[in-house]
């Protein structure tokens, strides 16, 4: 790209940048972001190698995690699986809330586990996979600020410190090696966003975007925190957008995870429908010059 063009988008996004500043000294809470323009490799940060609990978006590693079990040959993802009252977990889901045994394929119980979040599903993947198998794949990464230490729902190990953590870097850079085809090669990259792409119940970083913006991501909340990793795919500016809030005081986190959301797709949906010289024109009318590289700033 020219570089007086990419001094111009870069100048650009500065303003995003302030924008989000702004935002996060104003809300009361702790919030630590990292947006990636996966077109340029240009990066946002604010307060991004912090480390938060992060949530149900600790299940985006363990979904890689089962895929990788069955490359391996390890587990078989079209295989029955039998959910009875013995597996049952609190908290988000509807495994929990069914009165009878209930028999699904190992990749279905996944599907419960990225969209509807719920519990139950993920603690038989963790028993499946194993959390040193998730860790240990995070280490060879180079993405050891991400770990899984406990299973959803229990609060003895949370209390304990046992908490499962991330940056805001880190998961950025997850997102952006999935884009990338880089979790162990495309193909199983693609696996991973297939399931994230579905719809998902309740996700802060969709609500204002429009309805045909591909999206795969993974929402997470507690009590006090909120956690969305997740990559845009816009046609010719697709960008990875990491928020996590902790020490929430304000009556609705979500809500202010969905504004970030919202300010960032503005910025972005701005340059995906732009010339290099700002001129905005039909989506057909533009060339697409996104190269799923390495590249990074």
């Amino acid at each position: 790209m020219n570089q007086t063009v990419q001094s111009a988008e870069a100048a650009f996004l500065g303003g995003l940048d302030r924008l989000l500043q702004a935002k996060v000294e104003g809300f009361a809470g702790l919030v630590g972001i990292k947006v990636i323009d996966l077109a340029t490799g240009q990066s946002l940060a604010v307060n991004d190698e912090l480390t938060f609990a992060v949530a149900s978006s600790i299940k985006i590693p363990l979904l890689i995690g089962m895929y990788r079990r069955a490359r391996a040959g390890e587990l078989d993802v079209a295989a029955p699986l039998t959910v009875d009252d013995r597996r049952q977990a609190g908290g988000s889901g509807i495994l929990q809330l069914l009165d009878h045994p209930v028999t699904l394929a190992v990749e279905d119980v996944a599907t419960l586990m990225i969209n509807v979040s719920d519990n139950t599903a993920t603690n038989i993947l963790i028993d499946m996979v194993g959390m040193d198998y998730v860790n240990d794949y995070l280490d060879q990464l180079g993405l050891s600020a991400i770990r899984l230490r406990r299973k959803m729902m229990d609060g003895a190990a949370a209390a304990r410190g046992d908490e499962n953590t991330g940056t805001p870097a880190a998961a950025a850079e997850l997102m952006r090696l999935l884009w990338a085809g880089k979790i162990v090669d495309r193909a199983l990259s693609d696996q991973v966003l297939r399931l994230l792409r579905k719809p998902i119940r309740k996700s802060p970083v969709r609500l204002y975007l429009p309805p045909d913006v591909s999206v795969a991501n993974k929402p997470g909340w507690l009590e006090g925190v909120s956690s969305e990793w997740a990559l845009v795919e816009l046609r010719r500016r697709p960008y990875v957008l990491c928020c996590v809030v902790n020490y929430g005081l304000a009556d609705d986190v979500e809500g202010f995870v969905a504004e970030l959301s919202r300010d960032v797709y503005g910025y972005f949906a701005v340059l995906d429908q732009s010339t290099r010289f700002g001129r905005r024109l039909p989506l057909d009318q533009l060339p697409v010059q996104v190269e799923r590289s390495d590249k990074l700033t």
